[in-house]
């Protein structure tokens, strides 16, 4: 009989261990998805709160066609910062146009847009010539 209690005490931690390796694995899974999908989150927060850059940029070109700001601006949108810098006439662009770089900020994410506006001279109308995400 002492043979028998003897043989099953391995065999019983054996599959606890394996038992307790299931779990530990699951929850680790669970965890790591559960932050992508904050990142996700997150990230799409901040393109979000850098489009408004962009279109208060915009804006304020649209009102005061001389508007620049080399050294940058900033407000929150909600919890979210944005940063925003606009170039008059950057090199590599045709005169007249305006570039606009925003940055949004969630926590931990950021993302960049590029914004190019022309400024007719002539009728003083603005056009959003393109957008684009950068590093």
């Amino acid at each position: 009989m002492a043979l028998k209690g003897q043989a099953a005490l391995p065999a019983v931690l054996l599959i606890s261990g394996i038992i307790t390796e299931i779990a530990i694995a699951g929850t680790l899974v669970a965890f790591v998805l559960s932050s992508s999908g904050w990142g996700e989150r997150l990230s799409a927060q901040a393109l979000a709160a850098a489009k408004s850059g962009v279109e208060d940029a915009f804006m304020r070109i649209t009102i005061d066609k001389t508007f620049s700001s080399p050294s940058g601006y900033s407000f929150s949108v909600g919890s979210r910062t944005v940063q925003v810098v606009v170039n008059k006439d950057p090199s590599g662009y045709p005169v007249g146009s305006d570039q606009i770089i925003s940055t949004g900020t969630a926590l931990t994410r950021q993302r960049k847009l590029e914004a190019i506006i022309i400024v007719d001279s002539n009728t003083g109308k603005v056009n959003l010539k393109s957008t684009r995400e950068i590093q």
